[in-house]
């Protein structure tokens, strides 16, 4: 589990670069004990949260999925968990708060931002926070992680190894966090159903990385 300590690093670090802690975002792990009891553990990368200053994800979500974005993230998490049932299936509450809860969610850049993210930024901000980043992901120790439009600084933060002419056409594995990185969408304006079931037929078409 993430401790207070973890986060007081990220304090520190801030600190030094005269960066307002006051504005991060806290995130991680959404409940502890579901997590590491989950058939697979998933974790979803993003960019930044839209104006959270000093909240935390974990407590924003903590009794399921709220704003659109999250009813997304939910829904993929019931597919992925329960082997992509019928969309029919899996859109309902309860089934998405208990799939939700059992994975980790974590945003590139900690200081919230609004709701449109500047990618530059994005990418100064996780070269600058690189060892922490990876420090808390191999924390959270994921089986399986979805980019969720952030695959292109994943792969040098994770060290993945792609096609370069090519770099987001399969899953890969990261030597860093041990974990299948998947290059995904950002859930926010997708269409839930094709998008649930593009994600079903990357888990039936690429078999090496199947993990469910």
């Amino acid at each position: 589990m993430i401790s207070k300590k973890f986060w007081e690093l990220w304090h520190n670090h801030y600190d030094k670069l005269k960066i307002e802690n006051c504005k991060i975002s806290y995130d991680g792990i959404l409940d502890y004990n579901k997590y590491i009891k989950s058939k697979i553990k998933i974790l979803y990368i993003l960019k930044e949260t839209n104006d959270l200053p000093g909240g935390s994800l974990i407590e924003l979500l903590e009794n399921g999925p709220i704003y659109q974005t999250w009813y997304t993230v939910a829904r993929w998490s019931a597919g992925i968990i329960n082997r992509f049932p019928s969309f029919e299936n899996i859109n309902n509450f309860e089934l998405m708060k208990t799939s939700l809860l059992q994975t980790a969610v974590i945003n590139l850049k900690k200081i919230t931002g609004t709701n449109t993210s500047d990618m530059d930024v994005i990418m100064a901000y996780t070269h600058q926070d690189q060892e922490l980043l990876i420090k808390q992901i191999k924390e959270i120790n994921p089986d399986l992680i979805l980019a969720c439009g952030t695959f292109m600084p994943l792969i040098w933060l994770l060290q993945l190894t792609v096609n370069v002419d090519n770099p987001k056409d399969k899953p890969v594995r990261s030597p860093i966090s041990d974990s299948i990185v998947i290059p995904w969408k950002h859930p926010n304006r997708v269409n839930n159903k094709s998008t649930y079931l593009e994600l079903r037929n990357i888990f039936n078409h690429h078999k090496p990385f199947r993990l469910v």
